[in-house]
């Protein structure tokens, strides 16, 4: 687990480290693009405001009022043109920003195999557990077993319980009357 953590940090600071200078080149790339697209624009436009300025003052009348027309909307072309921005390039982010941004990628992916460690742990507990039950239980059918069969076994019981001997019953009971006996169901 400290491994991944320190893997984590290390790559952290490695990438707050890299250089953003291919970021910035292609930023300008695009913005020098996008401005010489504008420009062919704008030239294309002056050109066909020429050809129309053209058409007005020496064509028919059909040509001439199609030709004042578009002039005088011409601008206003309902977004017919694809128009491109210039972008600015974004600041580079601080280690601060980029830690944050590893953090919250690595936290749920750590704190997920955190928790299927744990599940591991308390399952190999509770494995462990069963095991230990069934040990115990078999060796306490064992110990009816072996008592049913006639044979001296002791019952054993908790650690702080006393082993209890089968005795046969034409033994003689030592004691007097006023001991009390104790039996498994009080």
């Amino acid at each position: 687990m400290k491994k991944a953590i320190i893997i984590g940090i290390t790559l952290v600071f490695l990438v707050g480290c890299a250089s953003n200078q291919p970021y910035y080149e292609s930023v300008n790339h695009a913005n020098e693009t996008a401005a010489r697209i504008e420009l062919a624009r704008a030239q294309a436009e002056v050109e066909r405001m020429k050809v129309l300025q053209s058409i007005a003052q020496t064509g028919d009348e059909t040509s001439r009022t199609a030709a004042v027309m578009a002039l005088a909307f011409g601008g206003q072309q309902g977004g017919s043109q694809q128009s491109t921005s210039i972008s600015n390039p974004q600041r580079a982010p601080d280690a601060g920003e980029q830690a944050l941004r590893w953090a919250g990628v690595l936290a749920p992916s750590l704190t997920m195999l955190y928790g299927i460690n744990r599940n591991a742990a308390v399952q190999m507990e509770q494995i462990d557990a069963n095991r230990e039950i069934s040990i115990h239980s078999n060796d306490t059918m064992l110990g009816f077993g072996r008592l049913a069969a006639g044979q001296e076994a002791p019952v054993i019981g908790g650690r702080d319980d006393r082993l209890l001997f089968p005795v046969d019953e034409n033994a003689t009971i030592i004691g007097t009357e006023d001991d009390v006996l104790l039996s498994p169901t009080d």
